[in-house]
């Protein structure tokens, strides 16, 4: 069912020429045309665009189950990967902060150290022998 409605939004986003069509709900958090629409360019393949679509919807989801269990990233925690992202491209953290996609650069930082937390929430008491590595 979820690869049928993909499909249908697919085959809508396809001849949407707004950017702020939305082309998905997912728990009541709109995914719009604009949001994915440079990761759609990259590929050619409806096949292709499903599993970016997938992904985008994978991630949202995670995101949204962090924020439920209280694992969201402190600011300083995403300030410290600001910075790393800054020095790692010769910038202050100043200058980063005047690109005109800095917001989209903050966004995809909260969302990975979201889902990064969820990650190490949900594997912290995992426990592996010797002889399974």
């Amino acid at each position: 069912m979820k690869k049928f409605l993909v499909i249908a939004l697919l085959a809508f986003a396809s001849c949407a020429y707004s950017g702020n069509t939305i082309i998905a709900i997912v728990n009541k958090a709109p995914i719009t045309l604009n949001s994915v629409q440079v990761n759609l360019q990259d590929s050619l393949s409806k096949d292709g665009q499903i599993v970016i679509i997938n992904n985008y919807i994978d991630n949202i989801l995670q995101v949204q189950k962090a924020t439920e269990l209280e694992l969201i990233p402190t600011k300083s925690d995403i300030e410290n990967v600001l910075n790393d992202i800054a020095q790692s491209n010769n910038l202050s953290l100043k200058e980063l902060m005047n690109f005109e996609d800095f917001y989209f650069i903050e966004k995809e930082v909260f969302e990975k150290l979201s889902i990064l937390n969820l990650q190490r929430f949900i594997t912290k008491d995992l426990m592996v022998s010797e002889e399974q590595i």
